[in-house]
């Protein structure tokens, strides 16, 4: 329960790809069903229409359940039009999803029983009066989301039909014992393999190169031997702690005044909790604190479920009212030591405790003193930066020429960069938004006509910006053949380096299959670095490893692979043996490989069902 109550959410085991707030809709907005003849629609599916109205509350809970997961990042991803369109699709491909899983049990003549659907209507919390069945406020519901007895019961039918072909699949769908077995011994193999080394840099030193070769290799690659544009300029970095302000105990006395609620503590309360299976456990608990026969803290203890607040006598700690659980505000307890009536919660009850009450008061002036001086501070820093900064950007449009004069009057001096090109910028202007601006093709031209009159003002977040003076520019440049003439040939003696070492490598590896070892040792080559490696290891050569046949007879299996610095590796497999799972892991591994085939042969059907149905999209403005 606690943990529901920190997180706000249902942590629901699915058993497949259907998402929940598809399922979720069954009990909480059915009108979309229902006016089809007056609505715009989305989308129709054989025949079927899906609503607009119906999509629209999809979406909106879709978003909220992404708001839940991203948190705060949720507003950044609500800018970005993909993240929109992926959205829009996302929920547009369940609805039809959902529809095609509705007609594919009619077409094979899937029924609920009766019965079912009676009591899953009498056991909803959504019509209970005291814990039990009110009538009235079931025709209540169906009248206000405009519905018969029957088109409820028809439109709950359809949903449990979904969710038990769902269900058919995933029960049916069972690994072997022997498929079991084999997978796990599969899983839990090992492999040992030691590696030698072919140093292609030995190879260099054979390698010879033609003029012709070193001449066809710089017409080849011309775009590789320019000397890229390069730039010389003054910057000034203002940031906010440039400007130190002071305060008096006048202007903290006055600012405490005008915000007082600002100083003022939220109400918080603290409650504790017990948590039952059983609902006569419940009322008996109830019963014995009514009468004043128990401790709540001592039962919360005893016979609380919930596994992190009973070991804490039942105590959820203290909240503020804007994060109090639901569940609790259900209970509406307004005085301290009040406790509340049966709370059903999912396949549990709850009985609430209000312990304590801490009411919010104003905090004195001494309290937060230094808090209110450090702010005064802030906001005289922030004037003062944002007047320098606007005067700055002021005088560059209508007076470049009295730019240093502003310059002297705040003690801001330029600092002087070397030369340098896009990668090899000095650290403090490494800056996106900085970079993009220094080498803006309008900040060159600018350059170019006004001289080293032109400067620029870069802001930033966090309030700090950048005055930039281009002092010197050198455009992009070819450079001439006989200056990069010894990196040409560095560069063609590599190329066959390589090319040399892949050759011998195939050949030492063919000698080695066939047991002669000659060869691999007149190269010095030796295998060590012992590696230990598994099916799932994050390894590049781990295909490559898995790939070889089993050594026999004591001898071994070799391969080759490519290191990142275009050595060639040469890999011996020693010995394969196996590593025991715990009965744990190997329960984890059957239920991974049985809900994901689950999902697979739901992706199949569903699949199947879009190549051999009749799908239109409308096309809704605005949306």
């Amino acid at each position: 329960m606690t943990k529901n109550l920190k997180l706000r959410s249902n942590h629901i085991i699915v058993k497949c790809i259907l998402t929940i707030l598809i399922l979720c809709f069954l009990f909480s907005t059915m009108s979309g069903y229902m006016h089809q003849n007056v609505e715009q629609y989305i989308a129709t599916v054989n025949g079927e229409k899906i609503s607009l109205t119906l999509f629209q509350n999809m979406y909106a809970i879709e978003q909220k359940r992404q708001k839940k997961i991203l948190g705060n990042k949720f507003k950044t991803f609500q800018k970005s039009k993909k993240f929109k369109n992926d959205t829009y699709k996302y929920v547009l491909f369940q609805l039809i999803n959902n529809v095609l899983l509705e007609q594919y049990t009619k077409k094979i003549g899937l029924d609920i029983n009766d019965n079912k659907i009676k009591n899953i209507i009498l056991n909803s919390n959504l019509f209970q009066n005291n814990q039990k069945f009110d009538k009235e406020k079931y025709f209540q519901y169906l009248s206000s989301v405009n519905l018969t007895h029957q088109e409820y019961v028809n439109l709950i039918k359809k949903k449990m039909n979904t969710e038990y072909i769902i269900d058919a699949i995933a029960d049916n769908n069972i690994l072997l014992e022997k498929e079991k077995i084999q997978i796990i011994k599969l899983l839990s193999q090992k492999r040992m393999i030691k590696e030698a080394k072919l140093d292609v840099h030995n190879f260099e030193k054979t390698q010879n190169v033609t003029d012709l070769e070193k001449e066809n290799y710089f017409k080849k690659n011309k775009k590789y031997f320019y000397l890229p544009e390069k730039f010389k300029l003054n910057f000034i970095k203002i940031q906010l702690n440039n400007f130190q302000s002071t305060c008096n105990k006048n202007e903290i006395t006055k600012w405490y005044l005008k915000n007082t609620k600002k100083y003022s503590t939220k109400e918080q309360r603290q409650y504790s909790l017990i948590q039952v299976q059983k609902k006569e456990d419940a009322l008996s608990i109830i019963s014995a604190l009514n009468k004043n026969k128990a401790n709540f803290s001592n039962l919360a203890k005893e016979k609380s479920i919930d596994p992190i607040s009973s070991k804490n006598n039942g105590n959820l700690g203290w909240m503020f009212l804007d994060a109090i659980p639901d569940e609790i505000k259900q209970a509406k307890l307004t005085k301290e030591n009040q406790i509340s009536t049966l709370i059903p919660f999912k396949n549990s009850f709850l009985i609430i405790k209000l312990n304590k009450i801490l009411k919010s008061h104003k905090k004195k002036l001494k309290e937060v003193y230094n808090t209110i001086e450090k702010e005064i501070k802030h906001q005289k820093s922030l004037f003062l930066y944002h007047q320098l900064q606007n005067t700055i950007s002021s005088t560059i449009k209508k007076h470049p020429h009295q730019l240093d004069l502003i310059l002297k009057k705040n003690n801001l001096v330029f600092q002087e960069t070397d030369w340098f090109d896009l990668n090899s910028i000095p650290d403090e202007l490494n800056i996106p938004i900085v970079k993009t601006m220094i080498f803006n093709k309008s900040v060159k031209n600018k350059y170019f006509k006004k001289s080293q009159q032109y400067s620029h003002l870069i802001i930033l977040n966090k309030n700090q910006s950048f005055l930039i003076k281009i002092q010197d520019f050198k455009n992009k440049k070819m450079q001439k053949f006989e200056d990069v003439k010894n990196d040409i040939i560095k560069k063609i003696k590599f190329i066959k380096a390589i090319k040399a070492a892949k050759e011998m490598s195939k050949k030492i590896l063919f000698n080695l299959q066939q047991g002669d070892e000659s060869l691999f040792k007149r190269f010095n080559l030796k295998f060590q670095h012992v590696q230990n490696l598994s099916r799932y290891d994050n390894n590049p050569i781990t295909s490559i490893v898995f790939s070889l046949p089993h050594p026999t007879n004591r001898k071994h299996e070799y391969a080759l692979y490519q290191d990142q610095n275009k050595n060639i590796i040469i890999i011996a497999l020693e010995k394969v043996y196996y590593e025991d799972f715990y009965e744990k892991e190997k329960k984890m591994i059957i239920e991974y490989l049985e809900k994901n085939n689950t999902e697979m042969i739901i992706s199949a059907l569903l699949k199947n069902l879009h190549e051999t149905s009749k799908i239109t999209y409308e096309t809704i403005k605005n949306m």
